[in-house]
This record gives C-alpha cells, sequence and structure tokens, in this order.
C-alpha cells in the first residue's frame, strides 16, 4: 500500500490503458492533454482541467499526442481529514492562474520531490488546500473569475468550433458577459488572452490530427480552423519551430 506522497512528471501513454490502485491520485497537464474515464465519468485533462482519482476506480486514461503531466500520488487519508472529502467521488477540476503557478514551481523542482519527502508531502498538502479551498469553501476572492467565467463550458464550445471563427464577441455571448468584461475576465482566469489561447487549442488540435490521422494538410488546417494550409504552417513554425510536414514524418 501507498504510504507516501509521490509528485511525479511524464508523459502519458498514447494509447487506452486502464487500471486501478490503492491510493488516490490528482492528475493535470502541464503540456498537451488526455482523455479520462473514471467509474465511466469522462472528462479532458489539460493545462487548464485536471482530474482527481479516488483509491480502488478503475479509469481509462490516454494521452492525445506530445504531452507532459503532473501526477500525484496519495495514500488514503482518515475518514475525518478534511481533504478526504476531495477524493469521495471521481472529480475534474478547473485550474486558475494561482492554481497554475503552483504546478509550475512544481514542475521546475521536480527534482526535489525525488529525494525528500517533507518537501513532497509539504508541497501537496500546499496545492490540496488550495484545490479544497476553490472547490468547497466559496471564498468570493478566490472564485470570482471561476463564477463568473465557466471555462469548461468554454472549453467544450471551444472545441466543438475550432472549424469556425471565434471572435471575443462570440465567446462572451457563451459566457454571458460583455466583450470587453470577458477580455479581462480571460485573462485573468487563464494567463493568456482569448486570442492567444484559440490558437494554443487550434494547434494542439491540428498535431493531434496530423499525428493520429492521414488527413491532407490542406483539411486539417481547415478542421482547425485556419483559411489555408499555408496559414497553419507558419503558425506551426512560429510556436513549434517546426512545419506541419516535419511533424507527421517524425511520428
Amino acid at each position: 500500500m501507498q504510504t507516501t506522497t509521490r509528485i511525479r512528471c511524464f508523459p502519458l501513454p498514447t494509447q487506452c490503458l486502464h487500471h486501478d490502485h490503492d491510493y488516490h491520485q490528482l492528475v493535470i497537464a502541464l503540456s498537451g492533454s488526455a482523455e479520462f474515464e473514471i467509474a465511466g465519468y469522462g472528462g479532458r485533462v489539460d493545462a487548464l482541467h485536471g482530474c482527481l482519482v479516488p483509491s480502488g476506480e478503475v479509469h481509462f486514461y490516454e494521452g492525445l499526442g506530445k504531452n507532459k503531466h503532473l501526477v500525484m500520488d496519495l495514500p488514503l487519508l482518515a475518514a475525518n481529514h478534511n481533504f478526504q472529502r476531495l477524493f469521495d467521488k471521481p472529480r475534474y477540476f478547473s485550474a486558475d492562474t494561482s492554481l497554475r503557478l503552483l504546478l509550475s514551481f512544481m514542475a521546475r523542482e521536480a527534482r526535489l520531490w525525488q529525494v525528500s519527502e517533507d518537501s513532497t508531502e509539504g508541497m501537496s498538502q500546499v496545492f490540496l488546500g488550495s484545490l479544497y479551498q476553490r472547490l468547497f469553501k466559496a471564498n468570493p476572492q478566490l472564485s470570482t473569475s471561476r463564477k463568473r467565467l465557466d471555462l469548461v463550458k468554454l472549453e467544450i464550445y471551444i472545441q466543438q468550433h475550432l472549424t469556425e471563427k471565434l471572435p471575443v464577441e462570440r465567446l462572451a455571448e457563451v459566457a454571458c458577459v460583455s466583450p470587453g468584461h470577458f477580455h479581462h475576465l480571460f485573462r485573468e482566469a487563464t494567463g493568456k488572452t482569448p486570442g492567444q489561447y484559440l490558437l494554443q487549442a487550434r494547434l494542439e488540435r491540428a498535431r493531434e490530427l496530423l499525428i493520429q490521422t492521414h488527413l491532407p494538410l490542406e483539411l486539417v488546417a481547415h478542421q482547425v480552423g485556419f483559411s489555408s494550409q499555408s496559414a497553419l504552417t507558419h503558425a506551426f513554425k512560429r510556436i513549434y519551430q517546426q512545419t506541419p510536414g516535419q511533424v507527421r514524418r517524425l511520428h
């Protein structure tokens, strides 16, 4: 049985696997994304969304293309422990700017978690405490942006409409706020402008299509909302320092 906390950073395999274990687990992406299904409850894990896997729950998982995930393995907690509520059922959660800063620190200090049990335990308690506050305490200072912007709803909408132009006005309408207010809230909640976030989403989907399908590059560009193959190639080279053709050949 797992008796100590572990924090690890590694890519999830790009094939569907499943297992269960006698400890709780937290998973969130540092880059890329993955699909999860926990006790029949499906969801996507990426840089904005993580999942909590209770001990003993069978879960299926599959990394989508190039990815890197932070995985926290946690021993069973006493029934009266505050954080036990986090694992009373499978959960998916949104990571705001503050949580992602903690994740960035955890990723940078990855070697420390391998050699210091005390540091690992302390860091895990800080992160779980922050997450607990956001999920259950409804502290206005922590949840203002999350209340105004449903990031999960926006992410689903964006993924379903990547073939289309998605101006700020349209996303603001989905979020039920004014365009000017939306831009401010979105950047505060994600650390990116809507345009930067959309570009990342389009390129990540394009990368998945390039690796997992044989679609012509022109059709890949169309399916992720670029006006032409050349526009996709230009964006790819600027962000990944590779052309779409090079990515496909490498995989």
